[in-house]
């Protein structure tokens, strides 16, 4: 009887002591980031039979258990990728939202500085400092759109090595988990729980999702696997594979993420890096980025293309015709016509690099230009044009696509002319990015004052004395050239520009209420018969515009013609020149140069609103899932307290069990004496 109830206070004993001993470890680690709660699992041995029934063996302690919960773990988990996501995010976001919406240093003031310089021309064309100025105004302008995209250059540069540092670390993490995989594995076969190791891992796991989203799978042995992307494996078991990060073939200038497998690099999509801090990283750049870069591109080609194809359409101060004003690389298509070319286009070196055929390309209409980047494929049978920024595609009809391989090519819904030399082989893809480099390769080639083009190309003319002279009160406007379309192959001028018009008029008692109607010579194609007369009309003929009003005489006439090379006073063309700020050619004809640039700039603000909402909601969240997880596995200093108490007092009561016992056995021993 002594010798079991001895075993049963030692059990007792035993038992305390190691609940004493877990709660002073859950005491000890009450500050550690991670730790759960430990607890000790007890249960009475098998009871011994004896004649008077079943004695119970005091307790046993089966297990010391962590108290936690997957399901509230994985909580964090989410809420943690989702949080460093946005501010990750944000961070960016505010950086490139200041650097687009300067309101003093901006692009805007710049452009708006420019086309003031180009009204102070019209006012007085003649004057040499307001050319002058005009010149520097635009070298102004030139050296912000440059300083500008050097800032965003700078920024993939940085966002470079921030992709290139977060794969590293994401690496190493991965390498943790699975060391750590293995040692629970090896220590969980006792069959006993690693307690401290799996907090450890699921730490390392949560410091994981902070950079990347993660899945994870949860084996019988112990050990877990962890997945990314669309399910490419990072960590299964004690084996771990890599992230690479390397230039994109496509855009060496940007890292792209691969993943490593039996000496095997697989280029990831961007779209298939999801959450933390890489997923936001990736996002950023893709439409945060790329749109700011883009749309700075296109507003500067908007705008030169524009400026030179106005430009050309005038005369400058040496009765010549306007050359270009902005250089650019562009694409002969004929004499005197040209084209934007396309920025960047590159085989796909995830394919072979054709060697049956390449890609040459143009901008062909600014107004359906947009700001995305665009991959051309063949699969042997078909073409398809994917946009890479919202991943829709396109596939070229049998027309389209015959069109392709021929010299003049096939012109896309967004603007771009694509032509290849040969058919492609099977497989083979290429990236296009139409407007990448444009603003580094943009220079001013006009250097002379005298060179900007003011005035109008052709003038009207009315007969002087000792000839006939006009005897009727006919009010005659100069003529404007008729104004450009956002086509870049359309040309500047009408070919028969100079080809002189003369129109005399004559009575015409059917024309109400003028009476009078006028005879055109010289208009290409030509007019036969008489043409009615209304004050006040617009006529146009060979690429020129006139406004006549007044009632003429018979017999009075005028005519357009090539403009003197003394017209120095004339500003028709300047007119022009400045009227294009206000033209929309952007975003379908619904934007100016301005407002275009503006759309991205809310955009980009939008967004910045936007991630600004979403980290809070998304820390709030983070909190919620952390207090949720902590209810139920973090050490709570009360409740270690009372066990501190509950096992002190068990443990006494245990000793109090060996007294007794020792007690009756010296009693017994006594018995004999």
């Amino acid at each position: 009887m002594a010798s079991s109830v001895f075993g049963i206070g030692v059990s007792g004993l035993n038992a305390a002591n190691l609940g004493l001993t877990t709660t002073g470890h859950n005491i000890a680690n009450v500050n550690t980031v991670g730790f759960s709660r430990q607890g000790i699992r007890q249960s009475a041995p098998y009871p011994q039979l004896a004649g008077s029934g079943f004695n119970g063996l005091g307790v046993k302690v089966d297990s010391i258990v962590r108290v936690y919960d997957q399901f509230l773990t994985k909580a964090v988990e989410v809420a943690q990728t989702q949080s460093s996501y946005q501010k990750t995010r944000l961070s960016h976001l505010s950086e490139i939202n200041n650097i687009v919406a300067d309101p003093t240093a901006g692009v805007s003031p710049a452009m708006q500085d420019f086309f003031s310089s180009v009204q102070n021309v019209a006012t007085n064309p003649a004057n040499p400092p307001s050319r002058q100025a005009m010149l520097s105004s635009a070298q102004t302008l030139l050296n912000r759109f440059q300083v500008f995209s050097q800032r965003l250059n700078e920024q993939r540069a940085a966002l470079n090595g921030e992709i290139g540092n977060t794969v590293s670390s994401i690496n190493a993490y991965a390498a943790q988990v699975g060391d750590l995989n293995n040692k629970i594995v090896v220590a969980q076969s006792s069959g006993q729980p690693p307690n401290d190791l799996l907090d450890q891992r699921d730490l390392l796991v949560r410091d994981l999702n902070k950079l990347i989203k993660t899945t994870s799978l949860p084996l019988s042995d112990g050990s877990i696997n962890l997945f990314v992307g669309n399910g490419q494996g990072l960590v299964v078991g004690s084996q771990t594979y890599t992230l690479g990060a390397v230039p994109n073939p496509a855009d060496p200038e940007s890292l792209s993420i691969t993943y490593e497998q039996n000496g095997t690099s697989i280029l990831l999509p961007d779209n298939l890096v999801n959450g933390g801090q890489l997923g936001a990283l990736l996002d950023y750049r893709r439409q945060s980025l790329d749109l700011a870069q883009n749309s700075l591109e296109r507003t500067a080609l908007a705008m030169a293309n524009a400026f030179n194809q106005q430009h050309k359409a005038g005369q400058d101060l040496n009765g010549n015709l306007g050359r270009d004003f902005w250089s650019f690389p562009t694409t002969n298509l004929g004499v005197g016509i040209d084209a934007p070319k396309l920025g960047v286009i590159r085989p796909n070196a995830n394919n072979a690099v054709p060697a049956t055929a390449s890609l040459t390309g143009y901008i062909q209409d600014i107004s359906k230009l947009t700001t995305n980047n665009y991959e051309l494929s063949f699969d042997g049978t078909n073409y398809a044009l994917a946009n890479l920024s919202d991943g829709s595609k396109y596939t070229l009809n049998p027309a389209e696509a015959a069109a392709l391989t021929t010299p003049a090519g096939f012109t896309s819904s967004t603007g771009l002319t694509l032509s290849l030399t040969a058919t492609p082989a099977a497989g083979d893809r290429f990236t296009l990015m139409p407007l990448k480099g444009f603003i580094d390769q943009l220079a001013i080639k006009t250097s002379d004052p005298r060179e900007i083009a003011a005035a109008g190309p052709v003038s009207a003319v009315e007969p002087k004395a000792p000839a006939a002279v006009n005897t009727g009160t006919l009010k005659v406007s100069q003529p404007d050239v008729v104004a450009q379309t956002s086509v870049t192959t359309d040309s500047s001028l009408n070919a028969n520009i100079f080809t002189p018009v003369t129109l005399t008029f004559t009575p015409d008692a059917s024309v109400v209420p003028s009476g009078m109607a006028f005879t055109v010579t010289g208009a290409v194609p030509a007019v036969t018969g008489n043409v009615p007369y209304k004050a006040g009309d617009t006529i146009s003929y060979n690429g020129w515009t006139m406004k006549l009003d007044g009632l003429p005489a018979s017999g009075d006439s005028v005519t357009v013609q090539k403009n003197s090379s003394t017209a120095v006073a004339d500003n028709r063309n300047a007119l022009a020149l400045g009227k294009l700020q206000t033209s929309r050619v952007l975003d379908g004809n619904t934007a100016t140069y301005q407002e275009s640039y503006g759309r991205m700039v809310a955009t980009i603000g939008t967004q910045t609103n936007e991630a600004t909402i979403m980290g809070k909601a998304q820390d709030k969240l983070l909190l919620s899932a952390e207090s949720s997880r902590d209810s139920v596995s973090a050490v709570n200093l009360d409740e270690e307290a009372a066990n501190l108490l509950r096992y002190q007092q068990a443990y006494q009561a245990s000793s109090k069990v060996i007294q007794i016992a020792q007690k009756a056995f010296d009693e017994i021993i006594n018995l004999g004496r």
